[in-house]
């Protein structure tokens, strides 16, 4: 679906937003699409933002409804003359993709973090991540440090089966005595 950018209002998010934001994150960054990626998105992290950052939770709106949202937090090292901007999360409702919201939500935080000191502004995605990689240096994220992330899967560990087949068998018994 193809909107007007003037139909889209960028605010602050509010209290009354979190459902819709962690719906739609939900929806968005699915375990299928992203499985290893080392944050997760859960319940906890629109409101632990919201709590912290607030003011560098936004959303946008289309007809009052929910068309995406962009979380980020400022980051003061000590000991340092730099503060981050940290783009942590960016979601647009799929039926309003290429409409050019996600790059209005990143200019609108780019210069909130820009008032607030930041002088430097960073995100990071999944490495197969490609529409995000290419809307990120279109936004000028030029500078790509790799690192290498590790991921374990337990479930075929003896102490996972172990414990796994413990808590079916109390499962059972359970049943059992019912």
């Amino acid at each position: 679906m193809k909107v007007s950018l003037k139909e889209i209002e960028v605010r602050e998010m509010e209290l009354e937003d979190l459902a819709a934001v962690y719906a739609l994150g939900e929806s968005v960054f699915t375990a299928d699409k992203w499985p290893s990626l080392y944050r997760t998105w859960d319940e906890y992290e629109p409101v632990g933002l919201f709590h912290s950052d607030g003011e560098f939770c936004l959303v946008a709106t289309y007809r009052d409804q929910l068309a995406g949202f962009v979380l980020g937090s400022l980051i003061d090292k000590r000991n340092s003359a730099w503060s981050y901007g940290y783009l942590t999360w960016l979601a647009v409702d799929p039926a309003l993709k290429g409409s050019g919201i996600a790059s209005l939500l990143i200019e609108e935080i780019t210069e909130l973090f820009i008032r607030a000191g930041a002088r430097m502004m960073i995100v990071d995605t999944d490495a197969d991540n490609k529409p995000a990689i290419k809307l990120f240096h279109k936004h000028e994220f030029l500078h790509e440090d790799r690192h290498v992330y590790l991921s374990k899967n337990l479930t075929g560990h003896p102490g996972y089966q172990r414990l796994r087949g413990t808590r079916q068998n109390q499962r059972r018994t359970r049943k059992q005595d019912d």
